[in-house]
């Protein structure tokens, strides 16, 4: 856990070294690949305290990029960033309204991870008895674009008919500032994980909400089991 936030942080720190290069596109692609080591680190983090198990589909999902993007929504949800008071205000109390039960993306996100990645990794042949509503958003994310915008930061794509589909420039100045932030959130979040100390870096009824919720999921009772 510990070298995979480490190497987040060189990545991440790395970045500034082509601050002033243009295309802006080599700092995004780091800075993604800084998050997934963050999802990573997280998910060991979970093996470590018994939540989840160390099964071949898990181990699968520790390696898989969209499975990383999925919990980094997941890690943004319980970091509960805000810049306005008025922000947290509302936050707040969208939280109160829910309860128990987690934002439409949140459960998504869950659910997502825990069944159509995990879950079909480690069992391929069971049906859902009514097809799950997920988040519209949140299934393009399992569905691989963000990954697919950051290898656009990498590569050249050439469309079906042998045209430029797309090439690194297309990275804006807006997207890398706002991957920095985010980067430096799930950064702090994953170290504060190693410390008992320090627990500012996310909002602790919002942990121990996923956590809990992590917990029901992965329960060795769970009838589609790892």
């Amino acid at each position: 856990m510990q070298a995979t936030i480490g190497n987040a942080r060189r990545l991440y720190e790395e970045t500034y070294d082509l601050e002033f290069r243009t295309p802006a596109a080599t700092r995004y692609f780091l800075l993604v690949i800084a998050q997934e080591e963050t999802a990573k680190a997280f998910l060991l983090y979970l093996v470590r305290d018994g939540i989840v198990p160390l099964t071949s589909a898990v181990r699968k999902a520790i390696n898989d990029h969209t499975c990383k993007h999925l919990i980094g929504i997941i890690m943004d949800y319980m970091i509960m960033h805000w810049e306005e008071y008025e922000e947290l205000k509302s936050i707040m109390a969208r939280d109160a309204e829910l309860g128990d039960h987690f934002p439409d993306d949140i459960g998504s996100a869950l659910n997502i991870l825990r069944y159509e990645k995990i879950g079909r990794w480690a069992a391929k042949h069971w049906v859902w008895a009514e097809d799950p509503n997920y988040n519209r958003e949140v299934l393009k994310v399992a569905n691989g674009k963000r990954d697919r915008r950051k290898q656009d930061a990498l590569y050249v794509r050439i469309g079906a008919t042998g045209e430029l589909a797309s090439t690194p420039a297309t990275i804006t100045a807006v997207e890398v500032t706002a991957e920095l932030e985010r980067t430096s959130r799930y950064i702090n979040f994953t170290e504060a994980l190693t410390k008992t100390e320090d627990k500012n870096a996310f909002d602790k009824n919002r942990f121990v909400k996923v956590m809990g919720a992590l917990n029901l999921l992965f329960d060795k009772s769970n009838s589609r089991s790892l």
